[in-house]
C-alpha cells in the first residue's frame, strides 16, 4: 500500500468520529443532515489525500481537517439553503442530488420539472452576456474559472452573472 493512503487511513482511523462530530454541529445537530454532515467528513478525507504534502507539512494535522472540514460542511449549508430557497419548499435529503445534481439548482430544477417554457422565459430576460455566462455555466457544467477562461472575462464577472442570473431566475419562479 502507498504511503499516502496509508497516512489517511490512519488519519481517517483516529480522525473520523472528532470531524463528524464537527461538521453535524455545524449542521446544528439536526438528524436531518447526519448524511450531509458523513458526506463533508468524506469529502474532507477525498481532499486530505489529494493535498497529503501540505497536511503533512501542517504543525497540527486535525486543525489543518477541521479548517478543511468546516469550509465543506458550510458550502453544502448554503447549497442546500439556496435549493429550499429556489425551489421555494425544503428539499428532502435523499431527494437533494437526484433533483438538483452538483448545481446550485436552476438548470436542472428546470429540467427536473419538465418546464422547459421557463428555461426559455429566463434566456429571454438575460442580457447577452448572462446567456452566455449561462451557456457556459449550466449547460457546458464548467466551473466558475473554467467559464471565465472560455469567455474571456474575469471569475469575478462570472460571479456577479450567476448571482444576476439567479435573481432573475428566482424573481421569475414567483411571477
Amino acid at each position: 500500500m502507498e504511503d499516502k493512503q496509508r497516512n489517511i487511513i490512519l488519519l481517517y482511523e483516529k480522525y473520523y468520529r472528532e470531524l463528524l462530530q464537527y461538521s453535524f454541529s455545524l449542521f446544528d445537530y439536526k438528524k436531518e443532515h447526519l448524511p450531509d454532515a458523513e458526506d463533508c467528513v468524506q469529502d474532507t478525507f477525498e481532499k486530505a489525500l489529494r493535498n497529503m504534502r501540505r497536511l503533512q507539512e501542517h504543525p497540527t494535522p486535525l486543525l489543518w481537517l477541521k479548517r478543511m472540514c468546516r469550509n465543506i460542511t458550510m458550502t453544502r449549508r448554503r447549497n442546500i439553503r439556496n435549493r429550499a430557497r429556489i425551489l421555494g419548499w425544503p428539499v428532502p435529503v435523499e431527494g437533494q442530488e437526484n433533483l438538483l445534481g452538483g448545481r446550485d439548482g436552476i438548470a436542472e430544477w428546470m429540467c427536473a420539472l419538465e418546464n422547459r417554457d421557463a428555461k426559455q422565459v429566463l434566456l429571454q430576460v438575460l442580457t447577452e452576456n448572462e446567456r452566455e455566462v449561462y451557456r457556459v455555466y449550466y449547460e457546458k457544467e464548467l466551473g466558475i474559472r473554467e467559464t471565465a477562461g472560455e469567455l474571456g472575462i474575469t471569475e469575478g464577472s462570472v460571479r456577479g452573472c450567476l448571482q444576476r442570473i439567479r435573481q432573475k431566475a428566482e424573481k421569475l419562479r414567483f411571477t
